[in-house]
Parts: C-alpha cells; sequence; structure tokens
C-alpha cells in the first residue's frame, strides 16, 4: 500500500496530525518505535493500578459544549469522545509552612488564600481578573483556527474580527510575561510564590519566564470548565485518537522503529526502518523530539 503521508512517533500529537489527516482523506501511516501507543501520555499497569506516564492535568476534555480545549475539538472531528470525571481541589501545593488547597473554583481559591495572607488575597484578585479579562478575547478565537501558513490572517479577519477587536486593548500583555503583571500588581510574598509555582507547574519556568496568555488560558479554563480526568487515565486520550485514526482509513504500526527519513532534492520522500524496510511517501511528519529528528533521523 502507498501513503500519502508517514508520521514517525504515536504521541499525541503524532496522533493527532495523524488522525486529521485520515479524516480528510490522506493515506496515513503512523510508525512508532514502542510496543504500545501514546509516546510520553502512554499509560501502563501495575499490581492491577494504572498510571500514567505523562501528563495528568485536563480541562474541558468532558462532553460540554462549548470546549476550549483543542483536543477536545479534533476529538470531535474524529467523532471520538471521552469518559471523565470532575474534580476539585485539583491537588495541594505543599510549602514549608503547610499545605495549599487548589480549588478549581475562584471563589474557594481566593478564601484559602485570605487564610494565609488576607492583603495577598486582595492583590491575587487584581492579578487573577487582569488576566482574565484577557482570556475572555482569547477564547473567541479557537485554538484550531489558527493556522501556521499566510491563510491566518484572511481567515481571522473574515471570521473573528469582533474578537480582534476586542483584543486590542489587551495587545501590551499579550506578548509580555506573567511576571510582568505579577509586578504591576502583586507585593505579597507568598502570593508571588504561589504565583511563581503555578507558573512553574504550568510551563516549567516561573513567572518571569511564562507568557501571559498562557496562564490566562490555564485560569480561565480552570474556572469555567473545571478540572476534569479521563477514566482510564491518559492511555483513554491515546486509544481515542487511535480509534479516529483507525476509523478514518490510517494504520498504526508498533513496534516500527524508524532509523532514517530519507531524503532527496532537498525533499523527504519516505522513511527506512530499523530491519530495512523501505516506506515511501511525499510527505514526513517527525513527532520525534527536535533534536532526535535532527540529529538521528537526518543524515547527510
Amino acid at each position: 500500500m502507498s501513503f500519502d503521508v508517514i508520521v514517525i512517533g504515536s504521541g499525541i500529537g503524532g496522533l493527532t496530525a495523524a488522525a486529521l489527516l485520515a479524516r480528510y482523506q490522506k493515506r496515513v501511516l503512523v510508525c512508532e518505535s514502542h510496543a504500545i501507543a501514546g509516546g510520553a501520555a502512554h499509560s501502563f499497569t501495575r499490581g492491577g493500578f494504572t498510571f500514567d506516564s505523562g501528563p495528568s492535568f485536563y480541562c474541558g476534555l468532558g462532553n460540554q459544549r462549548p470546549s476550549l480545549n483543542p483536543l477536545r475539538q479534533v476529538l470531535e472531528v474524529l467523532g471520538e469522545s471521552l469518559a471523565v470525571v470532575s474534580y476539585d481541589p485539583l491537588g495541594h501545593y505543599h510549602f514549608p509552612d503547610g499545605s495549599f488547597p487548589v480549588y478549581c473554583n475562584i471563589q474557594r481559591y481566593r478564601e484559602a488564600v485570605a487564610e494565609i495572607t488576607p492583603q495577598g488575597a486582595k492583590e491575587l484578585a487584581q492579578f487573577e481578573q487582569r488576566l482574565l479579562s484577557l482570556y475572555n478575547c482569547l477564547k473567541d478565537i479557537p485554538t484550531i483556527a489558527l493556522r501556521a501558513d499566510w491563510q491566518l490572517i484572511p481567515i481571522l479577519l473574515t471570521n473573528y474580527l469582533p474578537a480582534l477587536i476586542k483584543m486590542l486593548p489587551q495587545l501590551g500583555i499579550i506578548q509580555g510575561s506573567v511576571g510582568k503583571v505579577m509586578d504591576e500588581l502583586v507585593h505579597d510574598p507568598w502570593v508571588r510564590r504561589l504565583i511563581d509555582l503555578e507558573c512553574f507547574l504550568l510551563s516549567g519556568l516561573k513567572a518571569h519566564g511564562t507568557i501571559a496568555p498562557e496562564v490566562a488560558f490555564m485560569l480561565g479554563e480552570r474556572t469555567r470548565a473545571g478540572v476534569e480526568y479521563p477514566v482510564g487515565g491518559s492511555g483513554a486520550i491515546v486509544a481515542a485518537l487511535v480509534r479516529g485514526l483507525q476509523h478514518w482509513g490510517g494504520e498504526l504500526r508498533l513496534n516500527a522503529h524508524v532509523e532514517q527519513i530519507l531524503v532527496a532534492g532537498g525533499k523527504a520522500v519516505g522513511i527506512r526502518l530499523r530491519n530495512g524496510e523501505v516506506i515511501k511517501a511525499p510527505t514526513v511528519i517527525s513527532n520525534a523530539t527536535l533534536w532526535d529528528t535532527y540529529t538521528k533521523l537526518l543524515r547527510e
């Protein structure tokens, strides 16, 4: 069988790309080196318990509409759904001076902060309102509409002009950091530490290294939709994407380690597997890391 697209790796990104391409009549093959699909999002079982290997914090995955979660939007396009369980608080942060419950309900969240620092809770409320005003603009433009080519501009102007106009007052913060907003509004050291921790758990960086739209969207969705966990863990998300891929005619090969991306005339033309098999396709998408793609898969 010939393919239009080969996708290397069955992480959520690779499966999403592959399943959507299959949905739109492309002949797609996904090659996964591991014995199970999912990449960093796969689940595993030990002693009768299922564990996640990667992500575990989700908002907007359930069937409530509208959902701003891009993954939920992808599953809808594929005709798939997930069973989820809502929970609150989403967890506890353990500081040297005690544990802090992290509520999705914004009022309960502020009340929990007020028990520790009343003035800090007031500053936190101002900080949250500033980011929620940005969220209220961002949510009017679905992530699935944000193309990476020149057609982005006409699509936005044609379909989302009111949202773009609404966003104009937010231009100063859209490309700014959370730290900039924090410096303007929050002086309480405990709350500043809390904001740094929230940012670190989301982006891997503290407030000054995290862009404001990222935290604005997280805060808005956490408040609006609450936190959910898919029944079956992150593996259930992977299973839904695999079902969607296969339903629309795509193929998934496990234990299919890609040794090399084949290039001719400056263009990818296929792949070579570890077992020596060569599979041709005019388009190759790598869901491997950037480093592995350039240093191991693309050779001179």
